[in-house]
């Protein structure tokens, strides 16, 4: 999976000018580290991800953002484990010659996320929106209690803010970053149009 800025990326292709409920529903699908809870937040437990993807979207509130956001998080998580994973592994194998990579896969998508956060123009009003959310008001039967959207929203806020402002990627550049951000927004607009044509 990407990580918190990778996520608000592509959501600012697809609303940049959404409300703070819709950016936080773009990252709020991580707040757990229990494997299992995870695994079934992201549909990777169910036979078909992408039919279980398109059944939440048909039960979700069209007009919530934080559950619009909630499904768009969970596309983007779909198509980039399909390849950039991948394309980090074998990168680091053969740049490395080494098979312990996925460590290094976390600690490389962390600062890519760091970065985004210190250099992209738009990042310092969506954090501000972020931060000053009152998430006592998000009205959603989504997988996720107050609590813990409040202590996740502000335990990633907190870890960007105190993050290295210069510690650079090394696969995943800004330039890779943003041509993912837009080719994901646009599969995700795709997709979108499609699966309204057929309900």
């Amino acid at each position: 999976m990407p990580s918190t800025m990778i996520h608000l990326s592509v959501a600012h292709e697809v609303e940049p000018e959404a409300p703070d409920f819709f950016w936080i529903g773009n990252f709020a699908p991580d707040y757990t580290n229990d494997t299992a809870l995870k695994d079934q937040i992201h549909l990777r437990n169910t036979p078909d991800r992408w039919a279980s993807l398109e059944k939440l979207y048909e039960e979700i509130d069209k007009e919530n953002p934080f559950e619009r956001g909630w499904v768009l998080h969970l596309f983007v998580d779909a198509y980039w484990d399909v390849k950039q994973i991948l394309e980090y592994r074998d990168w680091y194998i053969s740049t490395y010659a080494g098979e312990n990579w996925f460590p290094h896969y976390r600690e490389e998508i962390g600062w890519v996320s760091y970065y985004l956060y210190h250099h992209l123009p738009w990042s310092k009003n969506i954090w501000s929106s972020i931060k000053d959310a009152k998430l006592v008001n998000i009205n959603s039967s989504l997988p996720i209690t107050l609590a813990e959207n409040e202590w996740y929203r502000d335990r990633v806020a907190r870890k960007h803010a105190e993050s290295d402002p210069m510690q650079i990627p090394q696969l995943f550049t800004e330039d890779r970053i943003m041509d993912f951000s837009l080719s994901t927004a646009n599969r995700y607009r795709e997709w979108i149009s499609a699966h309204s044509e057929s309900i």
